[in-house]
């Protein structure tokens, strides 16, 4: 029903495609994508996918019990125009930031926000959002390079379709000239 590995590809300069070995999507048993994108839920896998597959990351700060975000999925998202964008020309990040799946020791994170140390997968993502944007609203989505640099300021909840599908062409007209934003001004 739902993909839950990646294949993973790989181009050589002479044209060649190698096969490699393909792994599980991390948390894909449980989470997933709506309208068939294929995507990630753990952003170094999205991290990785970006630099093997030369395409930006879209980030989209989500949640279970997101209302706005399940309209924007229905109503903008759905849209063949921006469906289509987020299917070819981006790599997908849904972090969960409400999910309370408990994570093994290795994957804690020290809050540089409030010391805490986070233990769950939506903690975790959640203060990823705050640490890095200071913003704690969902839904929120976030274009990044290869390098996890931002280039594009983040856009939060709005239902107009055309702005949308502008957010994500600029955000591909800067990955491709190299452009980085400081979203933060720091």
């Amino acid at each position: 029903m739902y993909e839950t590995i990646r294949e993973r590809l790989s181009v050589d300069n002479s044209g060649t495609v190698e096969r490699r070995e393909a792994k599980p999507v991390k948390y894909s048993e449980y989470l997933h994508l709506p309208h068939g994108i294929h995507g990630y839920f753990d952003l170094q896998e999205g991290l990785e996918a970006s630099k093997r597959e030369n395409k930006p990351i879209f980030i989209d700060f989500t949640g279970h019990g997101c209302v706005n975000c399940r309209q924007m999925e229905s109503n903008v998202w759905s849209d063949p125009q921006v469906l289509k964008r987020l299917k070819e020309d981006y790599i997908v990040v849904a972090l969960y930031v409400d999910d309370k799946t408990k994570l093994p020791e290795e994957d804690w994170v020290v809050s540089s926000q409030d010391g805490k140390t986070k233990k769950t997968l939506g903690k975790k993502n959640s203060d990823y959002q705050i640490t890095r944007y200071n913003v704690n609203a969902q839904p929120y989505y976030c274009l990044l390079n290869s390098s996890g640099k931002d280039i594009s300021m983040p856009k939060a909840y709005d239902l107009n379709v055309d702005n949308f599908i502008k957010f994500l062409d600029d955000g591909i007209k800067n990955y491709k000239a190299n452009k980085v934003i400081n979203v933060l001004n720091k």
